[in-house]
C-alpha cells in the first residue's frame, strides 16, 4: 500500500498531460514538473489525463554515452541536429553549429512512428527555471508532432486560424505576409487559435483546424478545434478584395509553400501531399487582398454568411 502512494506520489509530480489536435502527450520527467515547467502557451493546452490517441515523453537529465555505438545510417545533418535511422528506431543527436565544436546538447530516441520518446538533456538546471515553449525541449515541438501528424491524417500550415461562428478560418502566409496583423482586426469577434501555426486534420471526414502554442506577435491562443471553412491566401495590397481560387494547382502551390516539415523523408512526403491535395480539393479556398484599414473584416463577414454552396462563387471587390 505505501510503495501504491508512494508511485502516485511521484507519478503527481513528475507526469503531465498536454493535448494538441486531439492527440495527448504525456509527458514524464527524472524532475518534477510545476506549473512554471511550460510557458503560459503551452499550460493552456494541459489536460487532466489520457485520452484515446496518445504519444509518450520521457525527460532524462545525462547524456547516454553514445561512444563507439553503432548509431545505425545518418540520414540528415544540419545543426541543430544530425539525425540517425536504426532499425525500427530514429536517433536524434543535438548538434552545435560550430564545425569544431563536437560536443552534443541532447540526444533524443524515438520508436518507429514517434509515439514514444526519450529525451537526454546534458543536465536539468535549465529544466528547473523553466518557461519553455517546447513538451520536448527541442527549438520547436513541430520537429514531433510534424511526423506524428503525417500518420494521423494531419499536418502543419505557416497560417494564422480563428473560430467565427463556430467556423474555423485559416489565413495563410510566411512571415510577413499579414497573419497577426489580421488577427488583430478580428480580435473582439473570434476566438484565436494561434496567429502562426495551425495544424490541419481530418477527422469524420471533414477537414478541422487546431491551434498550437507557437504562436508569433500574439500571445492568444486555444486548442480548438472548429470545422474548416475557408482557407485565405493572405497578400497584402491597397485594396481589401478576396477573390475565389478555382486553379486546384495554383491553390495547391500556396498551400505546399507554406507546410511546416520536420526531417521530411519520402514516406512523410508521400502521405503529407496526399492530406494537402484532398485540402486544396475539398475546402473553399481565396486569395484576400487588404490593407491595414480593417475593410476586410467586413468582407470576411459577409463571405461567412454565404450558404456553403456559394463559397466559390465570392469575388467581393
Amino acid at each position: 500500500m505505501e510503495n501504491r502512494e508512494s508511485g502516485e506520489k511521484w507519478e503527481k509530480a513528475h507526469r503531465r498531460y498536454y493535448r494538441i489536435a486531439n492527440i495527448t502527450i504525456q509527458v514524464e520527467s527524472d524532475a518534477p514538473v510545476e506549473d512554471t515547467t511550460f510557458d503560459k502557451a503551452v499550460g493552456k493546452f494541459e489536460v487532466p489525463g489520457p485520452s484515446e490517441e496518445m504519444v509518450f515523453i520521457r525527460h532524462r537529465f545525462s547524456l547516454p554515452d553514445i561512444d563507439n555505438k553503432d548509431l545505425g545510417k545518418q540520414v540528415y545533418r544540419k545543426p541543430p541536429w544530425a539525425i540517425y535511422r536504426k532499425g525500427g528506431s530514429w536517433i536524434y543527436l543535438g548538434i552545435s553549429p560550430l564545425e569544431d565544436d563536437t560536443s552534443l546538447h541532447q540526444i533524443a530516441l524515438f520508436n518507429n512512428d514517434h509515439s514514444r520518446g526519450r529525451i537526454f538533456s546534458s543536465s536539468g538546471s535549465s529544466f528547473e527555471r523553466g518557461g519553455f515553449n517546447s513538451l520536448c525541449l527541442f527549438p520547436t515541438d513541430q520537429i514531433l508532432i510534424a511526423r506524428i501528424l503525417a500518420d494521423r491524417a494531419g499536418f502543419y500550415l505557416h497560417s494564422a486560424g480563428v473560430v467565427y461562428h463556430g467556423q474555423g478560418l485559416l489565413f495563410v502566409g510566411h512571415s510577413g505576409t499579414g497573419k497577426s496583423t489580421t488577427v488583430k482586426m478580428l480580435q473582439g469577434k473570434t476566438e484565436i487559435l494561434c496567429d502562426d501555426r495551425i495544424i490541419l486534420r481530418k477527422e469524420t471526414g471533414e477537414w478541422t483546424i487546431h491551434g498550437t502554442w507557437s504562436h508569433g506577435e500574439i500571445p492568444d491562443v486555444s486548442p480548438g478545434p472548429a470545422p474548416l471553412k475557408a482557407i485565405f491566401l493572405l497578400e497584402k495590397a491597397e485594396e481589401n478584395r478576396i477573390v475565389a481560387l478555382e486553379d486546384g494547382k495554383e491553390i495547391l502551390a500556396g498551400l505546399l509553400a507554406c507546410v511546416i516539415r520536420p526531417f521530411a523523408d519520402a514516406d512523410w512526403w508521400k502521405k503529407t501531399l496526399s492530406f494537402v491535395e484532398d485540402v486544396s480539393i475539398n475546402v473553399p479556398c481565396y486569395r484576400m487582398l487588404f490593407d491595414k484599414s480593417g475593410g476586410m473584416v467586413s468582407l470576411i463577414e459577409e463571405l461567412i454568411a454565404r450558404p456553403r454552396k456559394d463559397d466559390k462563387k465570392l469575388d467581393c471587390g
